[in-house]
């Protein structure tokens, strides 16, 4: 297939998702670094439909993409999985292919829900992945249209926990249910990284500039902990620490 020729007048990135709390992280700073950026979502681009995806990246022309954009509510997924594997899984293998028609660089967000959780260490990039959730199974598939391209400037970065401002996140979840009064209990025996959506914005634009040699790359704020030992951190620093959080395990919470 011949390959698609990008406009002189291209951006230099393109942003999916950029509506929620990552892509306007990585609108932002990409802005603040001087790049011309450009942030499209559901109204512009919708996932579920090839010929917008293609018709988007030809029109933006951008020398890279940063694909934020999917479907990442665990139990919508696990609800929903036919969308979940278009949006997460088949649109991401579309984007792929449109960056590629135009010889575009491609990071793609990936998460640790790609692993099973059973490992006392923190994974490796080449550790073999074992989703256990059709949110984890599809953005694996997601992964796996990305890296058969083989391309050297085609990235998935993993990451783990996201919060950040003004979205929907465990933080915000916490502080709204507390502020409301009803019990707070949270699961103690799973172990992980939060990671703010501004230092993984950064890390992502990061990878567009430096272009290391293309493959699986995670990435997460420094430090481990609970999502206990999280919610009572996120209470501490809001001022209200005197809010009682309850304990649980993973099983108990099924």
């Amino acid at each position: 297939m011949a390959q698609a020729s990008r406009s002189p007048g291209g951006v230099d990135l393109l942003v999916t998702g950029g509506n929620g709390q990552l892509g306007r992280a990585v609108l932002q700073l990409a802005r603040e670094r001087g790049l011309r950026a450009v942030g499209v979502d559901v109204a512009e681009m919708p996932l579920e439909r090839r010929d917008a995806i293609v018709r988007t990246v030809q029109q933006h022309a951008p020398r890279a993409v940063v694909h934020c954009g999917a479907i990442t509510n665990v139990d919508g997924c696990e609800a929903m999985p036919v969308d979940a594997y278009l949006v997460n899984g088949l649109a991401t293998g579309w984007i792929a292919q449109a960056a590629a028609a135009i010889d575009a660089a491609l990071v793609y967000v990936g998460t640790d829900f790609v692993f099973d959780g059973k490992a006392s260490a923190p994974y490796a990039p080449d550790a073999v992945p074992n989703p256990l959730s059709v949110y984890g199974g599809s953005k694996r598939l997601g992964e796996l249209a990305v890296l058969a391209h083989g391309r050297d400037d085609f990235w998935v970065v993993r990451t783990s926990w996201v919060f950040g401002p003004g979205g929907r996140n465990f933080p915000r979840a916490i502080l709204d249910r507390a502020r409301s009064g009803l019990p707070l209990k949270v699961v103690t025996d799973q172990i992980g990284r939060p990671t703010m959506t501004l230092d993984l914005a950064d890390a992502l634009l990061d990878v567009v500039a430096l272009r290391p040699p293309g493959g699986i790359y995670h990435a997460a704020n420094e430090g481990e902990c609970s999502w206990h030992g999280f919610a009572v951190e996120v209470l501490r620093a809001a001022g209200v620490g005197h809010v009682e959080v309850g304990e649980q395990t993973a099983a108990e919470l099924q």
